[in-house]
């Protein structure tokens, strides 16, 4: 006796179900999680900076002057800037960060120091007898980094090596009496580029795939950073009534510079 096979036909919302599985997947997918932090990055820097300028002023020839003392440095000089910077890093396992990372920064960082006659007995008192143009020109770091990375976000500190580009610009006024008074007579300027060492701390969030945000605060120590001005005179002091200056006495400058920079990136 021959069998009849009966196939059993499976209903339509099941069917209509088994097709739409292989999109089932697709539609629960997590979002994307940020990458990891290691490998090699570049980024741009806005700066704030503020710096403590102290130091000593000798006259060139060696000798003690009251003159060329009154000229020390003793002032702070803010300012701002902007820069790139370079780095590679690698992230462990276990969250730990460890990295290479160098910058350039160009600065808008200066002030005038005016140093005025202060002998009461003279004509040209309270008027200026030399200025002194101070100015931050550019400052670069190369730091090891160690850090900690947890998802979207990691902190580090930082140390290594920084070099400035520092300019004094020293103006001679020259006094005139009568009437009294002093007028510029001649600039000389000295530039130098000092090395320092610099300490940091830093964090930064991952805000989408291959872009962080940044934010690091830097401190850098420049010492005995050494300027010249050979033909600085004693003071203004008129040699006849057509003006003239006093003998010719120079300048050996040495400052201590300590600057402090906070970085967005």
């Amino acid at each position: 006796m021959r069998r009849k096979t009966v196939r059993a036909c499976a209903p339509l919302p099941v069917l209509v179900a088994r097709a739409a599985l292989p999109g089932a997947p697709a539609l629960a997918q997590s979002p994307t999680r940020p990458e990891g932090w290691g490998g090699l990055y570049i980024g741009l820097l806005g700066v704030s900076t503020d710096s403590k300028t102290t130091g000593t002023s000798n006259r060139g020839d060696g000798a003690f002057g009251s003159n060329a003392s009154a000229e020390a440095a003793n002032l702070s000089i803010s300012g701002r800037g902007a820069g790139a910077v370079l780095g590679y890093q690698h992230q462990y396992a276990n969250g730990i960060i460890a990295g290479l990372e160098a910058d350039w920064v160009a600065l808008n960082q200066q002030r005038l120091q005016d140093i005025l006659v202060d002998n009461m007995g003279s004509p040209w008192f309270g008027m200026p007898g030399a200025s002194i143009q101070r100015e931050t020109e550019w400052i670069s770091t190369a730091r090891l980094r160690l850090g900690y990375g947890d998802g979207p976000w990691m902190v580090n500190a930082s140390a290594g090596l920084a070099v400035a580009s520092m300019v004094q610009t020293r103006t001679q006024y020259q006094g005139l009496n009568p009437p009294a008074q002093v007028v510029a007579a001649f600039s000389e300027t000295d530039r130098t580029m000092p090395l320092g060492w610099t300490l940091g701390l830093g964090g930064a969030w991952q805000i989408a795939e291959g872009w962080s945000l940044r934010l690091d605060y830097l401190h850098a120590q420049f010492d005995q950073v050494r300027f010249s001005f050979p033909n600085a005179r004693g003071g203004v002091n008129s040699v006849n009534n057509n003006g003239g200056f006093v003998s010719v006495q120079g300048r050996d400058v040495r400052n201590d510079v300590t600057m402090r920079m906070l970085r967005f990136g």
